[in-house]
């Protein structure tokens, strides 16, 4: 796993469903490419590579779906994104 925070002991199972909700609004696509670009970026000869690799798998999801645009309406909403993904 990848830690992004440390909370106290009490409060570990409400911080984990948190994050778990927050994790569930995120597109489905996204987040699987972005865990799989992760995981492939530890075999990555250099940093160039891994960037490389990277701006692929943004292309191809802004190529392939519609959250580059359905986040950028959200944003000027002011409304968290609804992925469809």
């Amino acid at each position: 796993g990848l830690v992004s925070r440390v909370v106290p002991d009490d409060e570990l199972l409400s911080s984990a469903l948190d994050l778990a909700d927050q994790i569930n609004g995120w597109s489905t696509q996204g987040t699987a490419l972005t865990k799989r670009t992760m995981w492939a970026g530890l075999e990555m000869g250099s940093l160039r590579a891994a960037i490389e690799m990277e701006s692929h798998t943004q292309l191809f999801v802004r190529l392939t779906t519609e959250n580059f645009e359905e986040a950028v309406r959200a944003r000027r909403e002011g409304r968290p994104p609804e992925f469809r993904d």
